[in-house]
């Protein structure tokens, strides 16, 4: 292989593939990025196996092939260069990076033993559109609820499922559930669930590569996400998503209180100096609710934490146990200067939280044991 491509262009095309790979001790090679010279164009390939990224780039190909190198080095080898243009050399178990003014050589693996990674989405009945940054903003709303870990693997993902014009995200981890609805542009027929560590990826990916309009389609067993010269090939968890519909709809509250976003975030946040390291309840706070007033208590092992707050509550006396960690992972969502909603029933009963005026962003939580 022999090739001369624009230095920048070079690192952002190794930096969007990178976001797909992992060490892998057994299998080494998947830590490494895979070239391939051909047409006048070079391919990027990252892979970990259940995500791949790919991305394209214009260059002047002297001679066809391929080479795969682990990527850190040459990153941070290339960022430090200010020529516009490099040249590429595979000779022998090497790949040469030259200048005008210098020549550095990095070693490579067997680029035969890289993953054969075929894949087709022309096939594909179902998809959407969506901007890079609205994805972003998706997956961040949505994907700290996730549960973590391969003992919950069904949920250990973003559900996603969409018809009549709605994209419809949904993550829990049993303790909580957050969904949201995003309007689409065709009417798409989707159920499937995207792994986490894949949402993750293209969360990284997005936050430095701000993609533009994202083609987003199902075939078989994999989500593809296209955008230009950058493809994103996700492997689907085939395992059923717990029925978020039944918790949705099911669930009845008979008491409401509104505040404003950052005052009960403030308070939140100054308790949970207290409770994080709980060992009775980790990030547990008792909230008292009384006639217009909440008191939230909290303890650690050598102080006690009580905050008085005139609210807007609705319903009869309530004692209730929740995790402030919880609370402001869904909260930091949300506009500052807007007001909550908050609607609860029973102490072990599911708690939903909204902002006031957009009931397409909803969260539960549920409460924690009560201490007498």
């Amino acid at each position: 292989m022999f090739v001369k491509i624009d230095r920048l262009e070079f690192l952002k095309k190794l930096r969007i593939v990178e976001k797909a790979i992992s060490e892998n001790k057994v299998k080494p090679i998947i830590g490494c990025v895979y070239l391939k010279a051909k047409d006048g164009k070079i391919t990027f390939y990252g892979t970990n196996l259940e995500i791949t990224m790919v991305s394209t780039a214009e260059a002047l190909v002297l001679e066809d092939g391929v080479v795969a190198f682990q990527p850190q080095l040459i990153d941070e080898y290339v960022k430090e260069l200010s020529e516009k243009e490099l040249s590429l050399k595979v000779q022998g178990n090497g790949l040469v990076i030259e200048t005008e003014d210098s020549s550095t050589e990095f070693s490579t693996m067997n680029a035969e033993e890289y993953p054969k990674i075929e894949y087709s989405y022309d096939e594909a009945k179902s998809w959407f559109t969506i901007e890079g940054q609205k994805l972003l903003s998706v997956f961040e709303k949505v994907k700290y609820s996730a549960a973590t870990g391969s003992e919950n693997l069904a949920m250990n993902c973003i559900r996603l499922e969409a018809s009549d014009k709605i994209a419809r995200f949904i993550t829990t981890d049993t303790y909580r559930m957050t969904y949201l609805e995003q309007e689409i542009d065709t009417d798409c027929k989707l159920n499937i669930s995207i792994p986490l560590n894949s949402a993750d990826a293209i969360t990284k990916l997005l936050k430095v590569e701000p993609l533009e309009t994202i083609k987003v389609l199902f075939n078989k067993n994999y989500i593809y996400f296209i955008s230009g010269e950058t493809e994103i090939i996700c492997r689907i968890i085939e395992l059923t998503f717990p029925n978020y519909r039944g918790i949705l709809e099911g669930a009845t509250y008979n008491k409401r209180f509104v505040i404003k976003n950052e005052e009960f975030s403030k308070i939140l946040k100054r308790v949970q100096i207290f409770v994080k390291n709980n060992t009775d309840a980790k990030n547990g706070a008792l909230l008292e609710f009384s006639d217009k007033r909440l008191l939230i208590s909290g303890t650690s092992s050598i102080a006690k934490v009580v905050e008085d707050i005139k609210i807007d509550y609705e319903g009869s006396p309530l004692r209730i146990s929740l995790n402030v960690k919880f609370l402001l992972e869904f909260m930091q969502n949300l506009d500052n200067e807007k007001n909550i909603i908050i609607e609860l029933k029973e102490a072990n009963s599911s708690v939903k939280i909204i902002e006031e005026g957009n009931d397409k962003y909803i969260y539960i939580v549920m409460p924690l044991a009560l201490k007498d």
